[in-house]
C-alpha cells in the first residue's frame, strides 16, 4: 500500500507539472509613450530602469516624434482609436489639446493619490497643466529666457557686466561698445546682442496681446507696437544686432557659441546643447536677468508636461508613469544632465539645478525669472494666433514696414480668429 501511495503522488506532482508548464506566461502590459528627441532610446531605457523595476509587468514603449508633429499625431491616433497612453505635451499647444478633448482630466486623481501639487510653481501649473480650470497634465520643466553675456568680450571692451539694474538704455549702451568691423572691411562682423523674442518687449513696454477674455487682440494699441519697434530698431536703427540677411547662414546660438556677438537670449537648456559642445573654453560667459523695459521686466516662458490621453486603455498605470516622470529623483536627474529648470520647487532651488558647479556661475537668474515670466495666451487657437503675427511683423524686422503699420494689421486678423466658429467651445 505504501508503495502504491508514494506512485500515486508522483503522478499526482507529475501532472501538476505538465499543466503548469503548459500555462502561458502572463503577459505584460505595454503603454506608449510619446516623447521628443534627442534623447535616444537607450537613454530613455536608463529613464525608465525603476519604473520597469516598480512594475515588473508593465513595458512602456517610447515613440520619439518631434515638438511641431506631436499635436497632429495626437489627433490622428486618437480619431483612429490608436491614442498613446502618455505623451509630453507642449505649452504650445497644451490649450488647442486640451479644448479638444485630447487628455484626461488628472483632479481626481490627484485627489485620490494625495499627489503633492504645492510643490510644483504654481504659476507653471497654471500656465501648462490646467485649461479653464481642469487640471490636464503635470508640467516637468520649465523653458524661460534670461540674458547670456561674453564676461570676454565684456572685459576686452571694459563694458560693465549686465545686472538686475539694467534697462532697455543699458543694454542699447552696452551693445554699442560691443558692435565692431573686426577685419576692418567696412562691414559689422561683431555684434553687441541678438534680439529677444517679440512677446517680452510687448509686455515689458506694458503692452498685452489679447484683452482679458481672450476675445480681441491688442497688438494695435501703441504700448505693444511700440515695444516691437524697439525690438526692430536693434537691428535696423542702431545695428546692434545682426539683420536676417547677415545670419542668413547661420543661427543665433552659434553666432554666440562663436563670439560673434556679446548678448545672446536663451533658456537654461541651451547650455548642454550647445555651449558645453561648441565654446569647449573659447571664453568665459555668464547669465543675467532680462533688462527691464520701460514698464516692468517681463520673459517669454513655457515648457512640458505629461498627460495621460484620453484615450488609453490603461489610465491607473498610465498615470502611475506620469507620476514617475515628474518625481522628484527624475526631475533631478534631468536637471543636472539636461539642466532644464524643474517644475518642482524644491528640485529647482536645490544642488540639482541652482548650484550645479559648471557655468554659468548666475544660473538662479532662471529660478527668479519665473516670478516674471509670461506664457502665450491659453486659447485653443495660440499655434493659428502666433503664425499670423510672425508672418505680419516679418518687413517690420527688415525694416520695410513700421510696427504700428504691421500690428494694426495683424491684430484684426487675430481678432476674427478669436471670434470664429473654431473657438467656441
Amino acid at each position: 500500500m505504501r508503495n502504491k501511495s508514494v506512485v500515486y503522488c508522483l503522478i499526482t506532482m507529475m501532472v501538476a507539472l505538465a499543466f503548469a508548464g503548459c500555462r502561458k506566461p502572463e503577459s505584460k502590459i505595454v503603454l506608449h509613450m510619446l516623447v521628443w528627441p534627442p534623447v535616444d532610446e537607450v537613454k530613455w531605457e536608463g529613464k525608465l530602469r525603476d519604473f520597469h523595476k516598480q512594475h515588473p509587468n508593465v513595458r512602456v514603449q517610447v515613440e520619439f516624434i518631434v515638438n511641431e508633429r506631436t499635436l497632429h499625431k495626437l489627433l490622428v491616433s486618437t480619431a483612429g482609436h490608436k491614442s498613446p497612453d502618455v505623451s509630453i505635451v507642449s505649452s504650445m499647444w497644451f490649450a488647442p489639446a486640451a479644448s479638444k478633448g485630447l487628455m484626461e482630466d488628472l483632479g481626481p486623481y490627484v485627489k485620490r493619490d494625495k499627489f503633492d501639487l504645492n510643490d510644483f510653481y504654481p504659476e507653471v501649473v497654471e500656465g501648462w497643466g490646467k485649461y479653464r480650470g481642469t487640471l490636464y497634465a503635470i508640467p516637468a520643466g520649465v523653458d524661460l529666457y534670461a540674458m547670456y553675456y561674453n564676461k570676454t568680450m565684456f572685459d576686452k571692451y571694459g563694458v560693465s557686466y549686465p545686472d538686475e539694474s539694467w534697462d532697455w538704455n543699458d543694454f542699447v549702451k552696452a551693445a554699442k561698445k560691443l558692435t565692431k568691423d573686426i577685419n576692418g572691411d567696412g562691414r559689422i562682423d561683431q555684434w553687441g546682442a541678438t534680439p529677444n523674442t517679440w512677446q517680452s518687449y510687448v509686455w515689458e513696454n506694458g503692452g498685452k496681446i489679447l484683452s482679458k477674455d481672450n476675445t480681441r487682440c491688442l497688438l494695435d494699441q501703441p504700448a505693444a507696437y511700440k515695444g516691437m519697434q524697439f525690438m526692430a530698431d536693434l537691428r535696423n536703427k542702431y545695428h546692434v544686432a545682426p539683420t536676417s540677411k547677415e545670419m542668413a547662414d547661420i543661427t543665433t546660438a552659434k553666432l554666440f557659441t562663436n563670439g560673434q556677438t556679446g548678448m545672446y537670449f536663451s533658456g537654461s537648456w541651451a547650455v548642454p546643447i550647445f555651449f558645453e559642445k561648441d565654446i569647449k573654453g573659447a571664453f568665459e560667459y555668464d547669465v543675467a536677468p532680462i533688462p527691464k523695459g520701460p514698464v516692468c521686466r517681463a520673459t517669454f516662458f513655457g515648457g512640458a508636461s505629461y498627460a495621460v490621453m484620453r484615450g488609453s486603455s490603461h489610465k491607473d498605470l498610465a498615470w502611475e508613469l506620469v507620476k514617475y516622470m515628474v518625481s522628484k529623483e527624475k526631475l533631478r536627474e534631468r536637471a543636472m544632465i539636461e539642466q532644464v529648470i524643474p517644475s518642482r520647487i524644491s528640485v529647482a532651488e536645490s544642488n540639482a539645478f541652482a548650484n550645479l558647479p559648471s557655468p554659468p556661475r548666475h544660473r538662479k537668474v532662471f529660478i527668479e525669472a519665473i516670478s516674471y515670466g509670461r506664457s502665450f495666451p491659453s486659447v485653443p487657437c495660440n499655434q493659428e494666433m502666433d503664425s499670423i503675427i510672425s508672418n505680419d511683423i516679418g518687413l517690420l524686422l527688415i525694416g520695410k514696414e513700421s510696427a504700428k503699420s504691421a500690428c494694426e494689421r495683424a491684430a484684426p486678423r487675430v481678432t476674427d480668429l478669436l471670434r470664429n466658429k473654431y473657438n467656441r467651445e
